[in-house]
C-alpha cells in the first residue's frame, strides 16, 4: 500500500515534467484514515491546501476556512475565541470534531466552543472539513462537521530553513521559522510561530505561540514510526459586544457600551487563556500480508482560563484536562474491497473551578447578592472506549457501497470538592452530591456511490450520529433545576449529492443535498421571573439545505472559485418556540474568489474576495432580525524565485461596518463588531 502510493506520486511527476498542469484533484484522508480522492468519496468532504493557505496569510481561524461552502466561522470578543456555523445556526454547542492530524483536540464531554485554538491554526499546512455526521472513525460531537487541521508538513529531503515575518494594522506583527532535515531513513521538522496584535478595539490584545516538531524514522521495510508534538498558548483581552447599533455604524472602537463590562474591567482581568500541548506517537505496520496497522497512543493537556462576563456577577473560571488516548486502527484492501476496522479510546481527569473573586451585588433581571469564594468546584473522570468497523465493496467499475458501525462508551466519574447538594451564598448555584452517569451508543453509517465514467460520482448517503451532554451541564446546575437530567442527542443525516472533474483536471463540481434531523435536543430556556438559564432535552429540530461549490481554472492565467449554501434550521412543535427557525442561522451564505497568475510575471498571484452572509434571526421568538454582511478581500503573494516569497492582503476593503454575530438575549440586543479595513504584508525566504 505503502510503495503503491509512492509509485503514484513518482509517476505523476514524471509526466508533468515540470510544466504547467491543471491540479484539482484534492486527495483528503479524514474520512477513513486512509488517502482518497475527494471526487470518489460518498460524503461531503472538503479540503484547503497549502497554496490556499499561504494565499490567505491566515491570522484567525475563519481566514483557514471561510471559503469553504456551507462554513461560517465568526470570531468572538475575545480575537482568538470563536463560533461555528456548519449545517447549523452560529452556536457554541458540541455539534463539530475539532481534529488535528487525525487525533482530537478535546475530550468529548468537555467542548470548547473555541476549540480551534488549541489547534495550530495559523501554521496549518492544509484543512479538511467533513460536513455533516462524521464516518464511523469519529464517534460524539461529530454531528454536523468534521474539523481536522494539518499541522506540519513532512520532512524536507535536505536540510531547509525558512524565515517568515508579517506585519498589519493595529499593532499586527508575527514571525514564523521551521527547520527540517532528513538522511535516508529519519527526517525532522520544527516550526515556530509568534503572533502580537495589539487589536483595532480597545482592550483586544493578543500573544500567541504555536510550535510543530515532527520527527519521521523508517525502521526497516515493515515499520514506520511519527513523532508529532503541537503545543499552543494564546494570552487574549476580551472585549464586549455593543448594545447598540449605533456603535457599530459609527465605528466605535471602545470595548463595549454596558457599564457592566467597565465594572468587571475594574474587578478582574477580563481575557480568555487558552493552553494546549499534545505528543502522540503513530506507528504503521505492513508485516500482516494485506493489512496495514496503524497504533497511536498520545498525550494531551488542555487548559481553559476566562472571565464569564455574560454572567452579572463576573465569575472566573479554570478548566483544566490531561489525557491520555490510544487509536489503533487496521485497513485491508484488495481490488474490489476496502475494510477499516479498530477502536479509540480516551482516559481524562478535568477539574473546574468556578470562583466568585469579589463580593458584588447585582441588579435588575436574576439580580442578586454574591460573596467572594467558589461557585463549583469539582473534578470529574472520563472514560470513553469505542470500537468501529467501514468498509467499501466494488460491485462494478462503476458501482460502490460503503458501510459502517461504531459503538461508543462515555463514562463521567464526578467528584464535588465542596458541601454536597449545597448552594452558593447567592443560592443561585447548586453544587450536587458525588455521582456518575454513563452513556452509550450505536452509531450505523450507510453509503451508495455511482461512477460514471472516471470523471462523474452521484452518491446517496445515511449517517447516524450523536453528542452526549456535556460535564458542565450535567454538575454546574442553577437553583430550582436541581434534579433535571440529560440524555444525548441523536442525529440523522440524510444525504445525496454529485461530482463532477472536469477534463485534465482543469476543476472540480460538487453539489451535495442534505436533511439532518435532532432528536432530544439539549435546549437553553430562559427563566424571565427568576433570570436564571438551564438547559433540557426539547424535541426535534431539523437542518436541511444545499450546499454547491466550483473551483475551476479557465485559463492557465485564471482561475475561479464559488461557493454557495441554502440552509434551513428549525424547531419542530417545540413547547417554546413551536415550528420558528433558529436564531444566528442565514439561510444563504457565498463566497467567491478570482485568482490571477499573469503568464507576463511568473510567481505571481492576486486574488479578490467576495464574502456574504444572509440575514437571520437574532432570537427563536422572532422578536428582532439583522440584515446580515457581505464585503470584499484582496490578496496576493510573489514568489520571486525558489527562495524568497512576498505577499499582502486587504481586508474589508471598502471598510464595511457590520456586525459578525447579532443576537437578541436577556432582553437586549448584543452586536458583535466586524473588523474594519485592515492591511498586512510580509515576506518568507528559505534556504
Amino acid at each position: 500500500m505503502k510503495k503503491s502510493v509512492l509509485l503514484s506520486f513518482a509517476t505523476a511527476s514524471l509526466l508533468t515534467g515540470g510544466a504547467f498542469a491543471y491540479d484539482i484533484e484534492p486527495i483528503t484522508v479524514t474520512a477513513t484514515g486512509i488517502e482518497e480522492k475527494v471526487l470518489t468519496q460518498p460524503l461531503s468532504i472538503d479540503k484547503k491546501d497549502k497554496s490556499d493557505i499561504e494565499l490567505d496569510q491566515v491570522v484567525l481561524q475563519k481566514d483557514l476556512l471561510n471559503s469553504i461552502s456551507g462554513v461560517r466561522i465568526e470570531q468572538t470578543g475575545s480575537v482568538i475565541g470563536h463560533m461555528t456555523a456548519i449545517r447549523m445556526p452560529l452556536n457554541t454547542g458540541p455539534y463539530y470534531l475539532f481534529m488535528q492530524d487525525g487525533i482530537p483536540v478535546q475530550s468529548s464531554g468537555f467542548f470548547n466552543h473555541n476549540g480551534l485554538a488549541y489547534t495550530t491554526f495559523q501554521t496549518a499546512q492544509s484543512v479538511e472539513v467533513i460536513k455533516g455526521a462524521g464516518s464511523a472513525l469519529y464517534g460524539s460531537d461529530a454531528v454536523a462537521a468534521v474539523i481536522n487541521v494539518n499541522s506540519v508538513a513532512a520532512p524536507a529531503k535536505q536540510k531547509e530553513i525558512i524565515l517568515r515575518g508579517m506585519g498589519g494594522s493595529y499593532g499586527y506583527g508575527s514571525g514564523f521559522v521551521s527547520v527540517s532535515d532528513s538522511d535516508e531513513n529519519s527526517g525532522y521538522r520544527a516550526n515556530l510561530n509568534y503572533m502580537h496584535s495589539k487589536g483595532w478595539r480597545e482592550h483586544t490584545k493578543t500573544d500567541r505561540f504555536e510550535a510543530n516538531i515532527r520527527y519521521d524514522q523508517t525502521i526497516d521495510d515493515d515499520n514506520d514510526i511519527k513523532l508529532i508534538l503541537n503545543a499552543s498558548s494564546t494570552d487574549a483581552q476580551q472585549a464586549d459586544s455593543f448594545n447598540d447599533y449605533k456603535n457599530i455604524k459609527n465605528g466605535s472602537v471602545k470595548p463595549s457600551d454596558d457599564p457592566n463590562y467597565f465594572t468587571a474591567l475594574e474587578k478582574t482581568d477580563v481575557k480568555r487563556q487558552f493552553d494546549f500541548a499534545r505528543v502522540s506517537l503513530e506507528w504503521t505496520n505492513y508485516s500482516v500480508e494485506e493489512i496495514e496497522i496503524t497504533t497511536i497512543p498520545y498525550i494531551r493537556y488542555n487548559r481553559n482560563r476566562y472571565v464569564a462576563t455574560w454572567e452579572k456577577n463576573l465569575p472566573s473560571n479554570d478548566t483544566k484536562l490531561a489525557t491520555v488516548g490510544l487509536i489503533n486502527r487496521e485497513t485491508y484492501e484488495s481490488k474490489k474491497a476496502k475494510v477499516v476496522f479498530g477502536f479509540d479510546s480516551e482516559y481524562t481527569k478535568s477539574s473546574l473551578r468556578y470562583n466568585q473573586d469579589f463580593d458584588i451585588t447585582t441588579a435588575g433581571w436574576g439580580g442578586a447578592s454574591y460573596t467572594k469564594g467558589a461557585l463549583y468546584d469539582y473534578d470529574v473522570t472520563y472514560f470513553a472506549i469505542a470500537p468501529f468497523v467501514t468498509g467499501d465493496y466494488r460491485f462494478s467499475k462503476e458501482w460502490m457501497l460503503r458501510a459502517g458501525l461504531r459503538y461508543d462508551y462515555n463514562r463521567f466519574d464526578y467528584k464535588n470538592n465542596l458541601q454536597k447538594d449545597s448552594f452558593d451564598s447567592s443560592g443561585k448555584y447548586f453544587r450536587p452530591a458525588n455521582r456518575k452517569d454513563d452513556f452509550s451508543h450505536l452509531s450505523p453509517k450507510l453509503a451508495l456511490s455511482y461512477m460514471i465514467g472516471k470523471r462523474d460520482n452521484i452518491y446517496l448517503r445515511y449517517a447516524n450520529g450523536f453528542r452526549i451532554p456535556q460535564a458542565t451541564r450535567l454538575y454546574s446546575m442553577k437553583k430550582g433545576y436541581e434534579s433535571k437530567t440529560l440524555d444525548p442527542e441523536t442525529s440523522n443525516t440524510y444525504e445525496a449529492g454529485y461530482k463532477h472533474q472536469f477534463e485534465r483536471k482543469k476543476g472540480l463540481f460538487e453539489i451535495a443535498l442534505y436533511h439532518m434531523e435532532i432528536d432530544d435536543t439539549i435546549t437553553r430556556y430562559d427563566n424571565d421571573e427568576t433570570g436564571t438559564r438551564y438547559y433540557k432535552n426539547g424535541g426535534q429540530t431539523v437542518h436541511e439545505g444545499v450546499e454547491t461549490s466550483l473551483d475551476y481554472w479557465i485559463t492557465k492565467e485564471w482561475r475561479a472559485y464559488a461557493a454557495y449554501s441554502y440552509s434551513e434550521h428549525k424547531y419542530v412543535d417545540d413547547k417554546k418556540y413551536g415550528d420558528n427557525e433558529m436564531a444566528q442561522a442565514p439561510n444563504h451564505l457565498a463566497n467567491a474568489r478570482i485568482t490571477y497568475k499573469p503568464g507576463y510575471l511568473k510567481g505571481l498571484r492576486i486574488m479578490p474576495e467576495w464574502q456574504y452572509v444572509g440575514s437571520y434571526w437574532m432570537d427563536d421568538e422572532h422578536t428582532h432580525k439583522y440584515d446580515g454582511y457581505s464585503i470584499g478581500h484582496l490578496k496576493m503573494d510573489y514568489s520571486y524565485n525558489e527562495k524568497l516569497r512576498i505577499f499582502a492582503k486587504v481586508v474589508n476593503i471598502t471598510d464595511k461596518r457590520y456586525a459578525a454575530n447579532a443576537r437578541y438575549a436577556y432582553k437586549k440586543t448584543d452586536y458583535t463588531p466586524g473588523d474594519p479595513r485592515s492591511y498586512f504584508g510580509g515576506l518568507e525566504y528559505r534556504w
